[in-house]
């Protein structure tokens, strides 16, 4: 019986998880990121997420996960994207691209594909608090600006 109740409660829990892409866009250079946390409630399963991404990268057209990145607006700098399929029991408010990302986030991925996001008070906290993280979440983990807020 009391297996049974921990099946449950595992299942359960894992309903709660969403997988939600990740998308950055990074200033080459610098410190300066911008990231989505975009979610598609038909894609329940992190390779579905991979798919989406390799199809929207090969056409150029996000039919999931529909974002665009204005490279109109970084002139004379060169950003990259970054995509990261992750689990998370987080939800975010919609997103909409706008000129007001203005949330600074500590945003880490770790090696199980769960994704924890954590609001700072400014962008130099997040990277402060970034660089005390020890060296293995370090290089799971990076600050940047949203324009989301996290649901409680």
């Amino acid at each position: 019986m009391l297996t049974l109740g921990l099946l449950m409660a595992l299942t359960a829990q894992a309903a709660e998880q969403r997988v939600y892409l990740v998308a950055t866009v990074q200033l080459d250079g610098t410190s300066l990121a911008q990231s989505a946390f975009l979610h598609e409630a038909d894609i329940t399963e992190l390779e579905g997420c991979r798919e989406a991404v390799r199809e929207g990268q090969r056409a150029r057209d996000w039919q999931k996960y529909h974002h665009i990145f204005r490279s109109d607006l970084f002139k004379g700098f060169a950003g990259h994207m970054h995509y990261r399929c992750a689990f998370s029991d987080l939800r975010f408010s919609s997103w909409h691209d706008g000129p007001r990302y203005n949330q600074p986030y500590l945003i880490a991925v770790d090696e199980n594909a769960m994704l924890s996001v954590e609001r700072t008070p400014s962008q130099a906290q997040c990277m402060s608090r970034l660089r005390a993280l020890p060296a293995a979440r370090q290089a799971q983990s990076f600050c940047a600006m949203g324009n989301q807020q996290i649901k409680p």
